[in-house]
């Protein structure tokens, strides 16, 4: 579990608590750190649900079980005044320490200007103190949460900003960061942490899929905060959840010791849609039993232990890795290897990844170069054949002259998508091409374009025989990557393809067949060597029989 994982690491960021009234009592973070979680609560609309404290409640109660230490910090959505403040109430009589809403609401959301004020800002006051300025400021007609807060023993200056964009987060963070940097500038000789903890609405990839790959191609909002920014992304420097789909982060202008996400939620409440129907109505006793003391939010909480930023900081993500993903005859997994410059100049490290056989990396060399007080982000690919007999590997990645040994392991079994692409643009993905639907497509990469050929290929699941390609095109009334000349080739391995069709289709949406003397296959793909349109293909639907 995330936390217990974490927990390892708190000799060197924790001491125990004093005088702690809880039967937990919580240690607390050292002088120089800070431990900040990030919730959206769901506790601001309804006004049954905002009545009724129990998720409230809860949410203190599992706090104090699932977290390494007392939080110093807590940067929340979604929540009201009065929550605000009952959420203090019961994260003291949970973990022993003081807390206090010190940013926090009115009884409603919403403000006679039609803006909505819903975040807020709790502190520690056994840890922490509160400085000015603090308050609301507008962004995207959402009010965000800010305070100067600062550890109690004078030894970390932590600004914290609960923020939730109203729109587009890509508009919204160059707002906070501008925010951030106006209200609280960085003090010459004091040490400093600026936290940026809030739901955004959207996932870390482009493409909103279950499954964020490392190397994914990243929302706008977040390439800006972690490249021009500098910022961190606490979850997915820190954590084990970089592929989980979430939208709740910690984005901090410091080091990240550690963090994690309430993962264990999933399994104690796997079905939350009745513990939110139920908590909505602010009827938590109608709930089925195991929801009434453990729900508290549609999401998982996250936290980050934050301590300030080095000269120049440099992370490898994630600390180990599985070969459990296939492509064709490959397995395949990311590691993102990061640099962030807080210095006034630019820097440049080499990177060198080692991986003995039966693993290889791509590439083996590469270098990060970072302008001053920027951040920047790199992706190692490292495979091995998918036939590798299960057991622990081990590859090292050194960034300048820094080196981390990243255990991997090749896994009994590996999953295997039913199409894969040369490319794609986000929201044309491959597996458009098989869903049986002909209103949406794939489509290869066309900003900037990819070059002719590009090619969809099918995975049949096992050895087939095959005799045709059925083809329809895009099917919206434009013929942008019709394939026009086409080849068709199969393997029955994923290694060796041999071409069996050849031919050219007209230019128009009609269902179109290539066919061929039947042959044993796993898999089948058609390649585009012309398309209507220009240097790019697209397909409704392709299937193999």
């Amino acid at each position: 579990m995330i936390f217990a994982a974490a927990a390892a690491l708190l000799p060197l960021g924790v001491v125990p608590a004093a005088a702690a009234t809880s039967s937990r009592e919580l240690p607390r973070t050292l002088a120089g750190q800070v431990l900040v979680v990030h919730a959206n609560l769901q506790d601001s609309v309804r006004a049954a649900d905002a009545a009724d404290t129990t998720d409230l409640d809860n949410f203190a109660e599992r706090l104090a079980a699932k977290l390494p230490a007392a939080p110093d910090a807590l940067v929340l959505n979604e929540i009201l005044g009065p929550g605000a403040r009952r959420l203090a109430s019961s994260l003291s009589k949970a973990t022993g320490y003081r807390y206090r809403a010190e940013v926090s609401g009115e009884r409603t959301a919403f403000q006679p200007d039609g803006s909505v004020r819903e975040t807020a800002i709790i502190l520690n006051s056994d840890t922490m103190t509160a400085a000015r300025p603090a308050g609301y400021e507008r962004v995207q007609d959402e009010d965000q949460a800010y305070t100067g807060a600062a550890r109690r023993d004078g030894s970390l200056r932590v600004p914290l900003l609960a923020v939730h964009p109203g729109a587009d987060p890509a508009t919204a963070t160059p707002a906070f960061t501008a925010l951030a940097a106006a209200k609280f500038p960085q003090v010459p000789g004091q040490a400093q942490v600026t936290v940026l903890g809030g739901d955004f609405r959207n996932a870390r990839c482009a493409v909103p899929t279950a499954d964020q790959a490392i190397g994914c191609a990243p929302q706008a909002f977040w390439a800006d905060l972690t490249g021009a920014k500098a910022y961190s992304d606490a979850l997915f420097d820190k954590s084990d959840t970089q592929s989980r789909n979430h939208s709740g982060y910690v984005f901090s202008r410091g080091d990240v010791l550690a963090a994690g996400l309430d993962t264990a939620y999933d399994a104690d409440l796997p079905d939350r849609a009745a513990c939110k129907a139920a908590f909505d109505a602010g009827q938590p006793r109608s709930a089925p039993g195991e929801c009434r003391t453990a729900y508290y939010a549609d999401a998982p909480f996250g936290w980050a232990l934050l301590a300030p930023g080095r000269p120049v900081q440099q992370t490898v993500t994630p600390a180990r890795i599985a070969l459990d993903h296939c492509e064709l005859a490959t397995r395949r997994a990311e590691v993102a290897v990061r640099v962030v410059n807080n210095t006034g100049e630019a820097v440049s490290r080499p990177v060198t990844v080692t991986a003995a056989a039966p693993l290889a990396a791509n590439p083996a060399e590469t270098s990060l170069d970072v302008p001053a007080g920027q951040g920047a982000t790199g992706t190692v690919t490292v495979t091995a054949p998918r036939d590798t007999p299960p057991g622990e590997h081990e590859i090292t990645v050194r960034i300048g002259d820094e080196a981390t040994k990243v255990p991997v392991t090749v896994t009994e079994t590996c999953t295997e998508p039913a199409v894969f692409a040369t490319s794609f643009h986000p929201g044309r993905e491959p597996e458009f091409a098989v869903d049986g639907d002909i209103a949406t497509f794939w489509h290869s990469e066309y900003s900037p374009p990819h070059p002719l050929p590009q090619s969809i290929t099918l995975n049949l699941g096992e050895v087939k025989q095959v005799g045709k390609v059925n083809y329809q095109p895009r099917f919206d009334g434009n013929l942008n990557g019709t394939i026009l000349d086409y080849r068709v080739y199969v393997s029955t391995d994923g290694e060796t393809f041999t071409q069996v069709a050849t031919g050219t289709w007209a230019t128009d949406a009609r269902q179109k067949t290539a066919s061929f003397d039947p042959v044993d296959a796993r898999y089948v793909r058609l390649e585009s060597t012309r398309s209507s349109g220009g240097s790019y293909a697209s397909a409704a639907e392709v299937s193999a029989g």
